[in-house]
């Protein structure tokens, strides 16, 4: 888009692109809670404080003990499948590296 058309869009496109950008924030503020260990060992404490106090019965704990476990293993498989992406971006790039070094040497 050339800058006078960028220009004379500006009233139109300004407003959407404002609110993309606060929707793009929304979402990764959304995914950054929905993500957070400690967040979700958080919630299973105070849980496990109001099954004491007497505040939630034995089978309400069981149902959100339940809930929140289960959340804690999908945040540690998401964290593991992105240490893992991220291993094998960095071995690919270094084996690239090595055989570059080799060509070279040769």
């Amino acid at each position: 888009m050339g800058l006078i058309s960028g220009l004379l869009l500006l009233p139109i496109t300004g407003p959407v692109r404002g609110f993309q950008f606060f929707l793009e924030r929304l979402r990764d503020e959304a995914e950054s809670v929905l993500h957070d260990e400690g967040r979700a060992f958080a919630e299973l404490i105070d849980l496990s404080m109001r099954h004491d106090a007497g505040q939630l019965s034995d089978a309400e704990f069981s149902m959100q003990e339940a809930a929140l476990l289960e959340r804690l293993n999908s945040i540690r498989e998401y964290r593991d499948d992105l240490l893992d992406a991220e291993r094998d971006g960095a071995d690919d790039g270094s084996s690239d590296a090595e055989s570059d070094a080799v060509e070279q040497d040769r």
